[in-house]
């Protein structure tokens, strides 16, 4: 009988477990699901590229602001779609990614030119902070981009 009681003890404890375990879930999802709001809703370009600086996440903002779809700039790199080779006093472009990708410690906040899909030239506030993966290397840029033309 006393093993019986024990069983029964220890199926509660996982059954106690078991729901601890989902109410964490549903808990991670809806705070998941809030962050997702944040991002998609804020009113400031917010983008994300690897150290390729191929573009990896492009909020709707981002989205709106240069006329791009997801699908249209997801996988390319930020040179030939919001950023062009050099701006128009000549600056090289490339070479200022190619810098925010490898320093991005170096670059927390810059300004640059940027260009929407129609070819205006933008000047684009950016602060950028590296993405650290589990091997302590760095994986991807966040970019977060506020105009500052007018």
């Amino acid at each position: 009988m006393e093993n019986k009681d024990k069983s029964k003890e220890d199926l509660l404890s996982e059954l106690l477990l078991a729901h601890k375990y989902i109410a964490d879930l549903e808990a991670l999802k809806a705070s998941e699901e809030r962050y997702r709001q944040i991002v998609e809703n804020a009113n400031s370009i917010i983008l994300l590229m690897d150290t390729k600086g191929d573009i990896t996440f492009f909020n709707r903002f981002a989205q709106r602001f240069f006329g791009f779809r997801e699908g249209d700039v997801l996988g390319k790199n930020v040179i030939g779609t919001i950023v062009s080779e050099k701006d128009l006093s000549g600056s090289d472009l490339v070479s200022t990614i190619k810098d925010i990708v490898n320093n991005p410690e170096q670059h927390s906040a810059n300004e640059n030119e940027n260009m929407r899909s129609n070819g205006e030239r933008v000047r684009i506030l950016w602060t950028n902070k590296a993405i650290i993966g589990d091997d302590g290397n760095v994986k991807e840029i966040l970019c977060i981009g506020n105009s500052v033309t007018i």
